[in-house]
């Protein structure tokens, strides 16, 4: 099983020690590690992503009235995007091409080490015809009758002799 906490560079493939850069790079939104903004610098800016790219408007009413919605992508992304390009016959490289990013992007995404933005999601569903993008659901309310795990409640009791 992966870590989710360590990020990798999308140029060399590096772990990233600290937060990286977020950087517009021949048209693509990467997030690269030091060594690599520092060749590319002059040609890439630097990105402010925020939370709103997340979210999508979906049409409620003919009054054209939205609600914001957030979306998520499935866990098992990289199996659903390697499945449908072998279906297409497409190769890593005309998938790359057609979603201009590098190959090695698209590697990434298909050994599940990347994830992909919910905009090149958006675009992946568009080129393969998959679904990858769910609506995130509320939290779930905690049902007592599902919940057959001790408590450390349950354990006092047990010690004191009151179950």
């Amino acid at each position: 099983m992966q870590n989710q906490n360590v990020k990798y560079c999308e140029l060399c493939g590096s772990p990233i020690k600290g937060k990286g850069f977020t950087v517009s790079y021949e048209g693509s939104i990467i997030t690269v590690c030091t060594n690599c903004f520092n060749k590319i610098k002059n040609y890439a800016k630097i990105v402010n992503l925020k939370k709103e790219e997340d979210k999508k408007r979906i049409k409620t009413s003919p009054n054209k009235k939205y609600t914001e919605v957030e979306l998520d992508i499935v866990e098992e992304y990289y199996k659903i995007i390697k499945e449908a390009r072998e279906r297409l016959k497409m190769s890593q490289q005309q998938l790359a091409q057609a979603l201009k990013v590098s190959e090695n992007i698209i590697k990434r995404f298909e050994s599940g080490k990347l994830k992909p933005t919910i905009q090149q999601a958006k675009q992946l569903e568009r080129i393969l015809g998959i679904k990858l993008l769910v609506p995130i659901e509320g939290e779930e309310e905690s049902n007592p009758q599902k919940d057959l795990g001790l408590t450390l409640g349950d354990i006092v009791n047990i010690r004191e002799g009151k179950k």
